[in-house]
């Protein structure tokens, strides 16, 4: 019974962590509910996703999401702000939620530790990370210029405004000493001025549970 229990104890763990990963950086999460919630409670650009069949080009996402990657292995809290939002964007942030740079250079750095030690806990201290754009989805237009706008309205600038945006499909490996784990993220990326930022880092309505099998398997 005792090596039942912790056999259990030990899947509920897995489970847990699982669901974990697919939700956002908790640094991303603050940033993303203050802009949700500086737009008037738009949920931006996310209701209609038109799904593109063709292999995408990736051209354009490559550098920031590769910058995600490296930021989030190395815990670079100031790099995770920077791809996150745009410079005209965050006077507003500090001022309203009484924050600091090093404030949310910290909380990005802490989400970034965490999430590594969750992964190192399943796949090892040696986990290595890996990804493959898959797939695309584009936005709905209409969410895109509503966002615009009210965030034109509340900056008193346009730094904010996005010009495209893409939810990308992610296949993501996770590799180490003690086990070896695919899974597919959708990340959504917008691009504000001529940079790309990660306004998203998992976006939970394309996320299929009960459809999606478990590819995890021991190394």
């Amino acid at each position: 019974m005792e090596k039942r229990v912790t056999k259990n104890q030990k899947r509920a763990q897995e489970q847990a962590l699982k669901k974990q990963r697919n939700r956002l950086v908790a640094g991303v999460i603050l940033i993303v509910a203050a802009l949700v919630i500086a737009a008037g409670g738009v949920l931006f650009f996310l209701q209609e996703q038109k799904k593109t069949d063709a292999v995408p080009d990736t051209s354009d996402y490559e550098q920031v999401l590769q910058s995600y990657y490296d930021a989030l292995v190395s815990a670079d809290g100031k790099t995770m702000a920077q791809i996150t939002a745009p410079p005209e964007y965050w006077p507003y942030y500090l001022e309203t939620y009484d924050k600091t740079e090093a404030d949310v250079e910290a909380s990005f750095q802490e989400s970034c530790q965490e999430k590594m030690s969750d992964w190192q806990s399943v796949y090892g201290s040696d986990v290595t990370i890996s990804y493959r754009i898959v797939g695309l989805s584009q936005p709905d237009e209409n969410g895109l210029e509503e966002w615009n706008q009210n965030m034109e309205s509340l900056l008193g600038n346009t730094g904010a405004n996005i010009s495209e945006a893409v939810t990308l499909e992610v296949e993501q490996t996770l590799s180490g000493s003690t086990k070896k784990g695919t899974e597919t993220v959708y990340p959504t990326l917008a691009k504000m001025g001529d940079s790309w930022y990660i306004m998203e880092t998992d976006n939970e309505k394309l996320q299929n549970p009960a459809g999606q099998s478990d590819s995890s398997s021991q190394s």
